[in-house]
């Protein structure tokens, strides 16, 4: 019988013990680990944990080419806490260029009668009505927005569409804050093969805290997160299945994720960059897209976005 690492047991607060689950009728296998923060997922990789060596004869984590993985995994894995790198700064030009000019007011107004203030409604002071003035005042909105987005996609992903998928999410988390929602940010992997899942979550927003910018930058805008270091993060869980070991799963769909993990229907959902219409060719085309797919178009304005882009993006995806 083949042995199994169970890092679950020697790493209670991030890794746990596998849980049956049932989505549309049918009874998968989960495999949960949870982290906290990058320092969180840093120092559980950096311990070594045993590696599933059942399933994953070859280590992809260490294995993959430059051109599909990203930098080698050593220094994938340093950079979780390490300073970022030269092109951060660069994120950050464009993503707070698209964020300019482009949210509209969201609040809604309604005129309410008061005592004092506003506009004077000339016919009733004449009259003597104690609500003589007329003033607008903000309806107040929904307080919470929850943002599900995935931290996998499948091979066929290019770099391009992996930088541009992180500039959109942090431009729509900061148009729904600028119209006074907080928003939380449930990043996170589900894959399947056949009757087994796994989930691998990384926090790096509460609805309670700012966005932070560097955690986002280092798990969504380069391809080693995905294909190194949640790579190995995998190549630690007790997953049974030999395809594990040969393809490293197939990211759920939208669908299944809402289903499997009970998401509320208003919840937004950043999906893996192709199925939300993101190609990497063009950034202003790609943020409309996604406003379209998330149905955002009356809080984001696309047009004045995509002229901001035109000269900047080319700049950002050099290789």
């Amino acid at each position: 019988m083949a042995e199994y690492p169970q890092n679950y047991i020697n790493y209670p607060e991030c890794m746990f013990p596998p849980q049956v689950l049932e989505v549309n009728g049918e009874r998968y296998r989960l495999y949960l680990a949870r982290f906290s923060s990058l320092d969180s997922l840093y120092r559980y990789l950096k311990s070594n944990p045993s590696i599933n060596e059942s399933v994953f004869h070859k280590l992809a984590s260490e294995t993959n080419d430059y051109d599909f993985a990203g930098k080698p995994y050593k220094k994938a894995l340093e950079d979780l806490i390490g300073p970022v790198d030269p092109g951060y700064q660069e994120f950050l030009t464009l993503q707070k260029n698209l964020s300019k000019d482009n949210v509209h007011n969201l609040h809604t107004y309604e005129t309410v009668k008061s005592l004092q203030g506003g506009f004077l409604i000339v016919p009733s002071y004449i009259r003597g009505d104690p609500l003589c003035y007329e003033d607008r005042r903000r309806v107040k909105r929904p307080k919470f927005v929850q943002i599900h987005t995935s931290l996998s996609y499948n091979h066929m992903t290019s770099k391009s569409q992996v930088l541009n998928r992180a500039i959109i999410l942090t431009n729509v988390v900061k148009a729904l804050e600028k119209s006074g929602y907080k928003v939380g940010i449930n990043a996170f992997e589900l894959s399947e093969e056949g009757n087994e899942l796994i989930q691998i979550a990384v926090g790096i927003k509460r609805q309670s805290s700012a966005l932070n910018l560097e955690a986002l930058y280092k798990t969504s805008c380069r391809v080693e997160f995905c294909r190194r270091i949640l790579f190995r993060v995998l190549e630690t869980m007790d997953v049974q299945r030999s395809y594990w070991g040969d393809n490293y799963g197939c990211t759920c769909s939208e669908r299944f994720i809402r289903r499997a993990l009970h998401l509320n229907k208003n919840d937004l959902f950043f999906d893996q960059p192709d199925r939300m219409g993101i190609m990497g060719h063009d950034l202003a085309s790609d943020f409309r897209s996604v406003i379209s797919y998330l149905n955002l178009e009356d809080k984001i304005d696309v047009k004045k976005a995509e002229a901001q882009f035109k000269d900047n993006y080319k700049q950002l995806i050099k290789e």
